[in-house]
């Protein structure tokens, strides 16, 4: 009697998707709990139309795609510029915490493009707002250099056409 109570116990505090199986032999109990079989038909309806969902998901895509286009051709663009030499294979990046500086990811911030005397530069329409970022060296390896020191500080002001920054001073860790 007191073994149907906790096993009816059991099966109450078991969730819908277990059942829960009791044994009893000679004093012991074991309990055991497997997953109960449950049929999908009428969860998910039996014909799905993927064509429709993809066509759906692209024109949404495409819409907020076209607002973004809109609302960043309004943003003030900023021009960073950096002179500084450097060696065969590398290039800078400017890697900060928006978007349109990788969010802080190298690999996925913009390149500088390099000119003639060692000028490096980079325009991005950015949104207004206050970012940190730092400029980051890419190694011919693959590996990345950051400078050393505290953040760098930008304000992207609302209203603006444009922001030019130019940036000096740059040591690396151990120089």
């Amino acid at each position: 009697m007191q073994l149907q109570k906790r096993a009816a116990g059991l099966r109450a505090a078991s969730s819908r998707r277990s059942t829960v199986r009791v044994c009893a032999q000679a004093q012991v109990a074991t309990v055991t709990a497997r997953p109960a079989v449950r049929s999908v038909e009428h969860e998910v309806p039996a014909e799905l139309d993927v064509e429709a969902m993809y066509k759906r998901l692209e024109a949404r895509s495409k819409a907020l795609i076209q607002l973004e286009e809109r609302e960043s051709s309004t943003y003030p663009k900023v021009k960073f510029t950096l002179k500084q030499k450097v060696g065969l294979g590398e290039c800078w990046k400017i890697v900060g915490m928006c978007p349109e500086l990788g969010r802080m990811k190298p690999e996925v911030a913009p390149y500088m493009q390099w000119t003639n005397g060692d000028v490096w530069t980079l325009e991005a329409k950015m949104r207004p707002g206050t970012y940190e970022f730092k400029a980051v060296l890419r190694k011919p390896d693959g590996s990345y250099l950051w400078e050393d020191g505290k953040d760098r500080v930008l304000e992207v002001p609302f209203g603006a056409s444009g922001k030019n920054v130019e940036l000096t001073n740059i040591k690396f860790p151990g120089a």
